[in-house]
């Protein structure tokens, strides 16, 4: 009888043992491990801009009138000062002419008195007068034919017109402060980006930008930072950066783009998929444990990360953490290389 119980006792060790290597290792969760990777990690800073003419003007006006002509239109080369368009001038054409006649007779007056006071007939004094009044006349005219020489559109710089507001037309009303026309150089383009105040500092002169627009799907085109504004917009929190363009870039003025500027590239970096990182550090694997291993992260790509410190090549990481996986938490590894 004490034989039989000492057997018995045997197998419910045996059956503990067995229970003990279930609820321990069989219902540990399975993860998928790898070691981490070596490769090229790039640090970009993301900017959005408009393809703008290096050398450029935007036209308007300063006075509020019906346009009576359309000059130059779209497409259209012009020399600086060439007319673009005309604003209705005829109230300042009549005044002009009214007040060039009102000259010519103070002129006459003028000339007439100084023959007088040669000869002795008139005055000091009423020479002094007509000179003055002369004086007058001149200041009187060139005051009307600086108004009158404000209706009319000029361009500023020679080039091309790159655009016409809303296709300007003989009727259409222009308002002081509104852009009219825009003139430029379309073949020297460049980017005007927008960089957030928190990465300016990442940004230096002659570094790579990789751009993208809507036009060219798929395609990633070149530039180089080649300047950047001293000084920020504190309403958007931005600083303009400027993106030189090689000349056969196919980018057109006004298309819209989104730029990566490259401010750190790493040929050697230590990488992990982002699926291994839970916030600033790693999940991995010693022991037949799970451990989460505090890291510093450096350049985050859309599929890995780069880790500058608090990780090795020999560390085996978790390659797709499940919910719910704890600090210390017994697993089962698989190798996921």
């Amino acid at each position: 009888m004490q034989q039989r119980m000492i057997w018995s006792g045997g197998v419910a060790l045996a059956i503990l043992l067995l229970a003990a290597v279930y609820f321990l290792f069989l219902r540990a969760p399975s993860v998928q491990t790898a070691a981490p990777a070596r490769g090229m990690a790039v640090e970009a800073v993301y900017a959005t801009g408009t393809v703008e003419p290096i050398s450029y003007a935007r036209v308007g006006t300063k006075i509020s009138g019906r346009l009576t002509e359309v000059v130059a239109r779209e497409g259209a080369t012009v020399e600086a000062g060439n007319v673009l368009a005309v604003i209705d001038a005829r109230e300042e054409i009549s005044r002009v002419q009214e007040l060039g006649a009102r000259l010519q007779l103070a002129a006459s007056e003028l000339e007439r008195t100084r023959t007088l006071r040669r000869a002795g007939h008139v005055s000091a004094a009423v020479l002094d007068q007509m000179e003055t009044a002369h004086a007058a006349a001149v200041a009187a005219l060139q005051g009307a034919q600086a108004r009158l020489d404000e209706h009319f559109i000029t361009a500023p710089i020679a080039g091309t017109v790159l655009r016409s507001e809303n296709q300007l037309k003989i009727g259409d009303m222009a308002q002081p402060g509104q852009v009219l026309f825009m003139v430029g150089d379309a073949s020297a383009l460049q980017i005007d980006a927008e960089v957030d105040e928190e990465d300016i500092l990442k940004v230096e002169r002659g570094q790579d930008a990789l751009i993208r627009a809507d036009a060219f799907a798929g395609r990633v085109l070149e530039g180089k930072v080649s300047g950047i504004t001293p000084h920020g917009d504190p309403v958007a929190r931005t600083y303009r950066v400027y993106i030189a363009l090689p000349d056969d870039t196919p980018l057109v003025s006004g298309m819209t783009t989104e730029i990566n500027i490259v401010v750190r590239r790493e040929e050697n970096a230590l990488l992990v998929p982002l699926s291994a990182l839970a916030g600033a550090s790693v999940w991995t694997v010693d022991g037949g444990r799970a451990r989460l291993r505090p890291v510093t992260l450096g350049a985050v790509g859309s599929a890995e990360a780069e880790i500058l410190s608090g990780l090795s090549d020999a560390d085996m990481i978790i390659v797709n953490a499940q919910a719910g996986l704890a600090e210390g938490q017994r697993v089962r590894a698989r190798d996921g290389s």
